[in-house]
């Protein structure tokens, strides 16, 4: 990952976006961890506890693309700052829902209103930083990428050792604590973060949509890949713990799971994006989908020291193809990458997540292991549409 003489990587503005993608996706995974006491206490089923992820992967993600174009006008720092703390203020009140003495369903109400109104502030930040990276990353711009796409995985995979302590130490109303971090976050963002002005900045609507028209069917292609990644990884995240719990393991052991699969997610997003400055977008993408499947339904299908190994390594095949695909989009779309990445980190992923409903529902008329295997299959249709991408899949030296 060597930088060379690149004086246009600026390595500490790239931290602090990364940072705040940490703490911004780690409030995105603040509801799986606690499904299981959730599910506990206001005897949810398991579509209704997939219903709470598909609320927030839908205001967190489907909308992204409307605050992308918003970020290729007019990004701002106070944006990106304000984004964090609305997640962080919404999300911390989720744990005293429920000594507001309300019955049950205006509870669980409430709950899928919280959790959709902190995913207005996840949908605000990631197309308005991820346009503000690769314009601060000079020529390495998978490794920019890479770097702040592991930020997010981190976040997600450090959040479940976090949150589990605090509710057994403190109950459900020690969320409120988990604030704090989104606030400070803040202010570094208000004084740190870039102010990346746009090249799409005038670019009409009008202009906008002929350019998507005339890249439609390998923006569509890369699309559907995502939205097959999005919907393994969202469920391997909403799923596993209700999964162990069914076997009968503590839900330390789950978050323990989470942790490896997110964190070696992290460490496989980092070789995937650099990888694919040196080798292409193609042979990272079509390589990553062929490992995932095989390795996760061994993952599965173990125990032990075995499976947790096998989980981490098809955590590292699972997401190293998370910056390769926004690249690709925002290759596609170069006026309005605001836009691309609000359609891949947004819109993709989004409709990625709503599959979590189709995965709950089968495990509520098949089981829970039926639903927890199925998201097996999903890697093999992204392959699919991976070999329909433009290009050649053999690595190829990038100049």
């Amino acid at each position: 990952m060597a930088l060379g003489k690149d004086v246009n990587f600026d390595k500490f503005r790239i931290f602090i976006l990364a940072l705040g993608h940490f703490i911004t996706d780690c409030y995105a995974n603040m509801v799986p961890p606690l499904l299981p006491l959730l599910r506990s206490a206001y005897d949810l089923s398991y579509a209704a506890s997939g219903m709470i992820m598909t609320v927030f992967t839908v205001t967190s993600s489907i909308i992204q693309p409307v605050f992308g174009y918003y970020a290729d006008k007019h990004g701002k720092r106070w944006l990106v700052a304000l984004s964090v703390i609305w997640t962080a203020f919404f999300m911390s009140l989720i744990g005293v829902i429920g000594y507001l003495g309300l019955d049950v369903p205006a509870t669980y109400i409430i709950l899928l209103v919280m959790v959709a109104l902190a995913g207005f502030g996840s949908a605000s930040y990631h197309p308005q930083a991820s346009t503000m990276v690769p314009r601060i990353s000079g020529s390495h711009k998978g490794l920019g990428v890479s770097l702040f796409s592991a930020g997010g995985n981190l976040g997600y995979a450090v959040m479940p050792l976090l949150v589990v302590p605090v509710t057994h130490i403190w109950g459900l109303e020690g969320t409120l604590l988990l604030f704090i971090p989104g606030f400070f976050m803040t202010l570094l963002l208000l004084k740190y973060a870039p102010e990346a002005p746009s090249e799409g900045a005038h670019l009409r609507f009008e202009e906008l949509l002929r350019d998507i028209r005339s890249v439609i069917r390998p923006l569509a292609t890369i699309v559907g890949i995502v939205c097959m990644r999005a919907w393994l990884f969202f469920g391997l995240i909403t799923f596993l713990p209700l999964y162990f719990a069914y076997k009968g393991e503590p839900l330390e052991f789950a978050s323990i799971h989470l942790f490896i699969l997110l964190f070696f997610g992290a460490m496989g997003g980092l070789i995937g994006g650099d990888t694919s400055d040196k080798y292409g977008r193609k042979f990272v993408i079509v390589t990553s989908l062929v490992l995932t499947g095989p390795l996760l339904f061994l993952a599965l299908y173990t125990q032990g020291l075995l499976s947790l190994a096998l989980t981490a390594i098809a955590g590292m095949a699972l997401l190293a193809s998370f910056s390769p695909a926004i690249l690709i989009a925002q290759d596609l779309i170069p006026k309005n990458q605001g836009m691309a990445s609000g359609i891949i980190l947004g819109f993709a992923m989004g409709v990625g997540g709503i599959g979590v409903s189709v995965t709950g529902a089968l495990s509520d008329h098949f089981g829970i292991v039926t639903g927890i295997f199925s998201l097996v299959l999903l890697p093999l249709f992204g392959l699919i549409l991976a070999l329909m991408l433009p290009g050649i899949i053999r690595p190829q030296r990038v100049k």
